[in-house]
């Protein structure tokens, strides 16, 4: 039909008004396609967001959690070792104490874990570097887990160059990344197996006097232990990564320390990988780093456990920590007076001169940073006051 009697719709019209409704479709289809995929965005970036804030509140939670738990560990550990001291002589005695002390330590590692996890999603996990023997370093190392290797009949081999080596790196660092290392292939080789440690670096003397650039140290660690499967490597640096064999180790852990190892080996610039041939083949740790220089400095002094009898001041508001800290300096022959916070610290020296301090930061009424700045002006005063 149409309007005007002259007037008819042909062929033509038909087409030209099936494309306008097919257009008019096609936008609208689009609008409402358009509408949907923002409203889905919105809901995407809202679900963005509260992952992001729950990954934020779990990342505070778990740094709380370390906090909190090493406040009573501290206690425990010193009280141990009190007991192991006074149970000197009982041989029952101590083999229960050694056993609770075994567990206390892997707990401690497990809390240091938990804090070093925290501070490298916030970038906080700092690296000072400074000039250090090599072979300090690897005896260092090598202590901290000798008391494992001794009691799971271990055979640990270490081969290390002739002459001395300087590196330029954090001490204490590069000592928590090798023990670390050792420490997993200790957790995961079966009683008597054998993990051998191979240290390669240029001899620090043969760099020129005035040449800077940093030669490479390759450290190499191999074990015959549980292995990785193949599949699992990719993700083993990842936090919280955990092959299921390491589940089924005893002191499995939480699946932290490699990814803190990789943290701290990027710090220093370097590069650390893990090949195997699959589970039960054993691991090959090989830690490359750029930090060997040409410095003459001397090995460290031996340490040594404790120091000559002296008078100690001791500091918390943790009534616990302090007394067990206080039974086991006393026990090794000090003079100790124990405060709970700053302004009773400060009351104490009036008639008790400590020979030095050991005090908490976070306290009520005084924190540990104002009580030192206080004691420090307290000691110079006496002292000016001792001089003619």
């Amino acid at each position: 039909m149409s309007h005007d009697d002259d007037q008819h719709f042909d062929s033509e019209h038909r087409r030209i008004l099936k494309s306008l409704a097919d257009f008019t479709c096609a936008a609208l289809t689009i609008a409402k396609a358009k509408a949907d995929a923002e409203a889905r965005a919105v809901e995407a970036e809202t679900a963005r967001n509260a992952l992001s804030k729950i990954e934020c509140a779990k990342d505070d939670f778990i740094a709380t959690l370390g906090h909190e738990l090493r406040g009573p560990l501290a206690p425990i550990d010193s009280a141990l070792a009190a007991a192991q001291k006074l149970a000197a002589g009982r041989p029952a005695v101590l083999s229960a104490l050694a056993v609770a002390n075994r567990q206390v330590q892997q707990l401690k590692r497990i809390v240091s874990d938990l804090l070093d996890a925290s501070r490298v999603r916030h970038g906080k996990l700092s690296v000072r570097p400074g000039y250090a023997l090599l072979g300090d370093i690897m005896k260092d190392a090598m202590a901290a887990v000798s008391d494992e290797v001794e009691r799971r009949q271990h055979q640990l081999r270490a081969t290390l160059p002739p002459y001395p080596v300087t590196v330029f790196a954090d001490t204490a660092r590069l000592t928590q990344v090798i023990s670390n290392l050792l420490g997993n292939a200790v957790k995961y080789t079966p009683h008597g197996g054998v993990i051998t440690v191979n240290v390669d670096a240029p001899e620090s003397g043969t760099v020129p006097e005035h040449d800077s650039t940093p030669r490479e140290l390759v450290v190499t660690f191999s074990d015959n232990g549980v292995g990785i499967a193949p599949d699992e490597l990719p993700r083993v640096f990842d936090l919280y990564a955990q092959s299921p064999s390491a589940r089924t180790v005893a002191e499995g852990g939480l699946g932290l320390g490699l990814s803190v190892v990789k943290y701290l080996d990027d710090a220093h610039q370097g590069q650390v990988s893990i090949t195997n041939d699959g589970e039960g083949k054993g691991t090959e740790v090989v830690l490359r780093l750029p930090i060997v220089h040409r410095s003459d400095i001397e090995h460290a002094a031996p340490t040594t456990h404790g120091i000559q009898p002296a008078r100690i001041l001791l500091v918390d508001d943790n009534a616990d920590a302090t007394e067990a800290l206080a039974m086991l300096l006393s026990l090794d022959g000090h003079e100790v007076e124990r405060a709970r916070n700053g302004p009773e610290a400060l009351s104490i020296v009036d008639s008790f001169t400590p020979d030095l301090a050991l005090t908490d930061i976070n306290m009520p009424e005084m924190d540990g940073h104002e009580l030192v700045r206080r004691l420090r002006l307290l000691a110079q005063a006496r002292q000016h006051a001792s001089w003619p």
